[in-house]
C-alpha cells in the first residue's frame, strides 16, 4: 500500500510540475530571431536618444529649444526625456547601465538649467536592420555575441557587419554597447 501511495504521488507530481520541471531552465537561451527583435527595439531606443524624442510616438518635435554652452550649440531633450532619470529608464529597457553611462559621456549629454540636453547635431543611418541576417558567434552563460550582416539602403549592394554583445541582467537580455545597433 505504501508503494502504491508513493507511486501515485510521483505520478501526480510529474503531471503537476510537468516534465521540464526537473530539467535546467531554458531562460538563458536567446534565439537568432529574438536577438534580431531586441536589436530592432534597441535601435529605436538609440535613435530616440540621438534625436531627443521618442521616434515611435512622434515623427519630429514641434520645435527644439536650443542654447549655447561653452561655444557648442545644444538642444534640450523632449519633455519625455528631459531628465537623466527619464532617459536612463527608457534606454535601460534595451541597454545595460554600463552602455548607457558610456553613451552619456561619449555624446556629451548634459544637464543644463535642470533639463537634459545634447549637442545640436543631425544624424541618420542608411542601415536596413529589418533585413539583417543574424549569426551567433559566441555564447556562455549570460552572454551572447552575435554578428549582424546589415544591408545598406543604397543603390549598390553593400552590407555592414556589426557585432552585438547581449548580456543577461536581472533575467533580461540587454545590449552592452550603445553604438552597436545604430
Amino acid at each position: 500500500m505504501k508503494k502504491l501511495i508513493i507511486s501515485w504521488i510521483l505520478v501526480i507530481s510529474l503531471f503537476t510540475l510537468g516534465p521540464g520541471a526537473y530539467a535546467k531552465s531554458s531562460t538563458d537561451s536567446l534565439t537568432n530571431s529574438q536577438a534580431l527583435k531586441l536589436a530592432l527595439i534597441a535601435r529605436d531606443h538609440y535613435w530616440s536618444a540621438m534625436e531627443g524624442f521618442n521616434i515611435k510616438i512622434h515623427s519630429s518635435p514641434s520645435e527644439y529649444k536650443t542654447f549655447t554652452y561653452k561655444g557648442i550649440p545644444y538642444r534640450y531633450f523632449s519633455k519625455e526625456f528631459d531628465t537623466k532619470a527619464k532617459l536612463l529608464k527608457y534606454l535601460n529597457e534595451s541597454y545595460t547601465l554600463n552602455a548607457i553611462n558610456k553613451a552619456f559621456n561619449k555624446y556629451h549629454f548634459i544637464v543644463y538649467n535642470g533639463k537634459l540636453a545634447q549637442p545640436d547635431a543631425d544624424g541618420g543611418s542608411s542601415a536596413n536592420w529589418k533585413e539583417a541576417k543574424v549569426k551567433l558567434l559566441y555564447h556562455r552563460e549570460g552572454v551572447r555575441l552575435y554578428q549582424f550582416t546589415v544591408p545598406l539602403l543604397l543603390d549598390i549592394k553593400i552590407n555592414e557587419k556589426d557585432k552585438v554583445t547581449f548580456v543577461k541582467v536581472h533575467n533580461k537580455w540587454q545590449i552592452n554597447n550603445f553604438d552597436a545597433v545604430n
